[in-house]
């Protein structure tokens, strides 16, 4: 699994999630319930990850992140 988006907002993590599945591409989301730990935990720590599954299509899901105007994770 690849890392290619990640977010303080769990709605923004909500819809790249949704966006990349109506693409066909098979996501897995971290921290999807962590937002309670929120302030006993450090922040980077709870926030929504979004990973693919397949490595082969993070080169496509990095492209409809940012045609989407979000940014990538990783992309620096």
């Amino acid at each position: 699994m690849i890392k290619v988006f990640e977010s303080l907002d769990l709605l923004e993590a909500g819809r790249i999630r949704s966006l990349l599945e109506a693409h066909g591409i098979e996501v897995f989301m971290k921290n999807e319930f962590s937002g309670g730990a929120l302030g006993d935990l450090p922040f980077l720590e709870v926030a929504p990850q979004l990973f693919v599954v397949d490595e082969d299509d993070a080169p496509v899901a990095r492209r409809l992140i940012r045609e989407d105007g979000s940014e990538v994770a990783g992309s620096g």
